[in-house]
């Protein structure tokens, strides 16, 4: 059914919201002050979803998409907004989820919170991470399709960095033969309809398996390769740094989900102790070439916490994957009652559930700053300050 609509603002997803009936629209496509046509794809009791298939009034941040493959690839979300506004409607998300969720508002000047400057960088190009999906029978490479298990091929991305790009394109035998590789020596790849291949592009050279490759932050040398985790937007990643950096306080600190030991890097000092906590062998291995004077430890930050509650704590740094924190880890970085956790998320929804959480525990959010590592897509990073109440 195709429904007439006025979009009131842009929720997670890059999705405008509007309402029908009495009922909530999700519409993907749409714009917040826009007049839409909207077909339907999807009604349940209390919401439905809808596709613009017009814009009957478009919106001063509309923006022509740059990428032929956009609403059919399933990478970017957000290429019909410009990209200065998207930044804006994104610390919106940040916002309304930590007060609707997490029962802090931000603009509350009792609340007492710091909102910094949001952090952006260009909008195109930026990408240095990625995993592709490979037929090899037909040597299509690309990725899966919006909202589908097709493969989209692609010849250029234009989020991806040029090192990247030229892999799907003249470097595509490269990519083929990686593909192979990988199917041939990961049994679960045999199992799927495309292989797929994560690429991590350093100074110097594209590691796609083991390989390792540097990358310069700041001065400082880091190692990492495809396999493991390590933020995909270079250009912002000196500012996420600073932030980790300044918000450190006191002689111990504990860093889980460590990864590489990115932020572990920009904190270590002579006199205080690190405890790099991450559970992945090969993210160890990197971060003892990454760091000089952390302690690591080969263990879940669930499985450590509740091994070390008795420890004393000055700063807490959580970088964890979308999914947040535990309850339990919560519970127990409070019981060491550090004066400070700096929270580095991915997920607005749960970071606003954890910072409840951390309320409980006699903690309270202090400063708050949005990174847009993920210009074109609805993905946004926030780096949150707690401190004891």
């Amino acid at each position: 059914m195709e429904l007439r609509l006025e979009i009131e603002k842009m929720v997670s997803k890059g999705e405008g919201l509007a309402r029908h009936e009495g009922k909530t629209v999700f519409v993907e496509g749409a714009l917040p002050g826009e007049t839409v046509l909207a077909e339907e794809t999807t009604q349940k009791s209390d919401f439905s979803r809808a596709v613009t298939v017009e814009v009957i009034a478009p919106s001063e941040h509309r923006s022509v998409p740059a990428c032929p493959h956009y609403g059919v690839c399933g990478g970017c979300d957000m290429q019909h907004a410009s990209t200065e506004s998207q930044v804006q409607f994104k610390q919106e998300f940040v916002k309304e989820n930590l007060k609707r969720i997490g029962a802090i508002d931000i603009d509350d000047p009792e609340a007492d919170i710091e909102l910094l400057e949001a952090v952006t960088g260009e909008g195109w190009g930026y990408r240095s991470r990625v995993r592709f999906h490979v037929d090899l029978e037909n040597e299509r490479c690309g990725f899966l399709g919006r909202g589908s298990k097709d493969l989209v091929d692609i010849h250029h991305c234009p989020i991806l960095c040029d090192p990247l790009n030229r892999l799907l394109d003249e470097k595509r035998p490269l990519l083929l033969k990686a593909a192979a590789m990988r199917k041939a020596t990961e049994g679960w790849q045999s199992k799927k309809p495309f292989v797929e291949v994560p690429a991590f592009a350093g100074d110097t050279k594209v590691s796609l398996s083991a390989t390792e490759v540097s990358v310069v932050v700041e001065g400082k040398t880091l190692w990492a390769d495809s396999n493991v985790f390590f933020q995909s937007n270079r250009q912002l990643l000196p500012a996420m740094t600073t932030f980790v950096a300044e918000h450190t306080v006191g002689d111990t600190v504990v860093d889980l989900y460590a990864g590489v030991g990115t932020f572990s890097a920009f904190v270590e000092k002579e006199g205080r102790t690190i405890y790099a906590v991450e559970r992945n062998k090969r993210c160890i291995d990197l971060a003892k070439r990454n760091l000089s004077s952390t302690e690591f430890v080969g263990q879940t930050a669930e499985h450590w916490s509740r091994m070390h509650k008795d420890i004393k704590v000055d700063t807490v740094i959580v970088d964890p994957p979308r999914t947040g924190l535990e309850a339990s880890v919560v519970r127990t970085i409070g019981s060491w009652e550090p004066q400070a956790v700096v929270y580095i998320s991915c997920d607005s929804v749960t970071l606003a559930r954890d910072c409840k959480r951390f309320s409980e525990q006699g903690y309270r959010v202090k400063t708050v700053q949005v990174f847009d590592l993920y210009p074109q897509t609805s993905h946004v990073e926030t780096a949150c300050l707690l401190v004891r109440s």
